[in-house]
Parts: structure tokens; C-alpha cells; sequence
């Protein structure tokens, strides 16, 4: 079925930029908002956020999961409707907010910004927001003729097929930064809130790897074969392979410089 959840974040910069910049995005629409980037964002919102000093997490964070199939029906137009209704029903129409749709190889979703603090001050309350973000999900699931949830193993599996999506490409973006060691590589991985697990055997070596996200937890072969103990070590000492080369290079111009100005000094001391 198609799957809705929410939760307060603080950090809406952050969150609204990786939405806005992740490959294939594309912004559905929005309400009460000018701004282009991240920061943009965030400044607008604090606005309204600078009214009520007391709420923390002031912004709210959706996403909307339909199944794969209806994921592939969609149009772009079904999932800014989508978007406006669910807002909508939620109360949330008179708050600034922003979506932004990703269709990842086989997952289309959408995400969600608004503004917990409204035009007046007043916070949303957030109790219970993620069961809440659910039903009005299956209701407009079940309004569209959407697919419906057939059981809870079902739900399961397309909400972890979204978190899988999630830690793969917090995976790539880690591997862009050039990680030196396994070591160097969870450290990037946790500042993307992804705890890696170095799993050992009886004999004490490395056997595998886990990868918790969001209280989510998976082997990282299970996640994708390349992220695996094995391969990400071959990928790290690649990675580590292409530095050397560059370092034995600038050492042997050192040698032959220092060669060049020995040479030099020799004959200067001739004359």
C-alpha cells in the first residue's frame, strides 16, 4: 500500500537540500515559499520558527510511499495531487511546505518539508504524527484506487526497500569523499547517519558488515553485492592505490631536483 511518515527534525537546511539535490528530483510544488536552496528554506521558515522560541524540532518531515507498481503509474501531476491532498488533510495547508518527488530505479516517493511553527506562532502538534501521516496515506490510497495493503509483511517490505534506497546512496556519497580505510569510511558513514557494525568471526576476522539507518538494520551484502566486506575493501585500496602513484611521483621529481642542484653546485664549485 502506499505509505506515509513523519516525524520533527531539526535540521531542515540539511534535509530540504539532500531532497532537493538528490539525482532524478524534482520539486512537485510548495505553499508560502520563495526561497531556491536549502538554506533559502530554512531562513524562511525561521521566520515563522522565531515566534515560538520553545519548540526544538520545528520542522516537519514526511514521506509518501506508494507500492512500485502504482509507483510506476504515477504521473508527476498524480503525485503533486497527492501531496496537495495529504498537506491538506493533515491541516497543514495554511503552513509553509515543500515536495520534492524521487524516482529511483524501481521507487518513486515523495518528501516532504513544512513548517511545524504556523503563521500565527502556534506549533503542530506532532503526537502521534507518524501513524497519523500513515492512515491519511491509505486513505488517499484508497481514494485513488491505489493498491491496499494486503498485510503487515507487505508494508515492510516497501518501507524497506525505501531504507535500503536511502543507505545505498548515503554509501555513494561516502565514497565520493575518497575514504582512506574501512575505519576512515564508518566515520563518513556515521556523519550520514548510518552506524556501520563490523561484525567478527569466532576466529576474530572480519566477516561482514551491518548497516543500521533509521533503527533499521542490514547486512551490507544484502544491501547491495558491492558493499560488501570483501568488495568495499577492494574499492578502499583502490582508492588507496590511486594516491601512491602520485606520492612516488613528486618523490622521484624531489630525487632528480635535488640530483640537478647537487650537479650544479659541483660544477659551480669547479670554476
Amino acid at each position: 500500500s502506499m505509505i506515509g511518515k513523519g516525524k520533527s527534525i531539526a535540521h531542515t537546511s540539511i534535509a530540504v537540500d539532500y531532497a532537493r539535490l538528490k539525482e532524478n528530483a524534482t520539486e512537485l510544488d510548495r505553499f508560502h515559499l520563495a526561497g531556491e536552496t536549502g538554506p533559502d528554506i530554512e531562513r524562511e521558515f525561521r521566520m515563522c520558527q522565531d515566534l515560538n522560541q520553545k519548540c526544538e524540532k520545528n520542522t516537519l518531515q514526511f514521506i509518501i510511499s506508494p507500492t512500485v507498481e502504482d509507483g510506476k503509474k504515477l504521473t508527476q501531476s498524480d503525485f503533486r495531487e497527492i501531496y496537495r491532498d495529504f498537506i491538506k488533510r493533515m491541516g497543514l495547508e495554511k503552513n509553509q511546505s515543500i515536495a520534492f518527488l524521487h524516482r529511483d530505479k524501481e521507487h518513486a516517493h515523495i518528501h516532504i518539508y513544512a513548517n511545524r511553527i504556523g503563521f500565527d506562532g502556534i506549533a503542530y502538534k506532532d503526537n502521534f504524527i507518524s501513524n497519523r501521516s500513515a492512515k491519511i496515506a491509505e486513505e488517499i490510497a484508497q481514494q485513488r484506487g491505489l493498491t491496499l495493503a494486503r498485510d503487515v509483511q507487505t508494508q515492510r517490505l516497501e518501507q524497506n526497500k525505501e531504507i535500503i534506497s536511502e543507505i545505498k546512496y548515503r554509501h555513494e556519497v561516502a565514497m565520493q569523499h575518497r575514504p582512506r580505510d574501512l575505519n576512515d569510511y564508518i566515520t563518513l558513514m556515521k556523519a550520514n547517519k548510518v552506524n556501520v557494525e563490523v561484525v567478527h568471526s569466532k576466529t576474530g576476522k572480519i566477516s561482514g558488515l551491518r548497516m543500521e539507518f533509521e533503527g533499521h538494520t542490514f547486512k551490507a551484502s544484502d544491501i547491495d553485492r558491492s558493499m560488501s566486506y570483501g568488495n568495499l575493501n577492494k574499492q578502499l585500496e583502490q582508492l588507496t592505490q590511486r594516491i601512491i602513484p602520485s606520492v612516488a611521483e613528486n618523490l622521484n621529481l624531489g630525487i632528480k631536483i635535488a640530483k640537478k642542484v647537487a650537479s650544479t653546485i659541483g660544477r659551480a664549485s669547479k670554476l
